[in-house]
């Protein structure tokens, strides 16, 4: 059952979710980009540092109430791009690759019809989200949303 909650990392009221799966609850805001999951304590994050990116360990946030980490999200669409934090610790935004199709094939792109666009991909201040999805596609317009 899924149900709107108060962020723990940026206060928003409005745009983070709680969707309970029985065992385990699942936490996703869209205003900051954060997500959880009630498994990601202390002891799955010593799992987890070994297969994530440098800037994502840096920039995780340990939420005392829940007693989890949140993670910047990573949001991989296939064909409509990829949103993801970029920078360092001290000063990241969100990205957002587009896939582009291959204009002239290299040996690199031999094979491939298209590539995503890291080079050139959109930015988004870190508390701005909720723009990045939408201009992924992959949303409708939330309720008051704030732009």
């Amino acid at each position: 059952m899924e149900k709107v909650i108060q962020c723990p990392i940026c206060g928003d009221i409005d745009h983070c979710f709680e969707d309970n799966q029985g065992d385990y609850s699942s936490f996703m805001c869209f205003k900051c980009g954060y997500m959880s999951d009630t498994r990601f304590n202390k002891e799955h994050d010593k799992e987890a540092n070994q297969n994530t990116a440098v800037l994502i360990n840096q920039i995780k946030k340990w939420d005392n109430d829940r007693e989890i980490y949140w993670y910047p999200s990573v949001v991989n669409m296939g064909k409509l791009g990829m949103i993801f934090p970029n920078g360092d610790q001290n000063d990241w935004k969100w990205n957002f690759a587009k896939v582009k199709p291959v204009k002239e094939h290299t040996e690199a792109t031999k094979g491939y019809d298209n590539f995503l666009d890291i080079d050139n991909a959109d930015e988004y201040e870190k508390d701005d989200f909720i723009s990045a999805i939408k201009d992924m596609g992959i949303t409708k317009d939330l309720n008051n949303a704030k732009n």
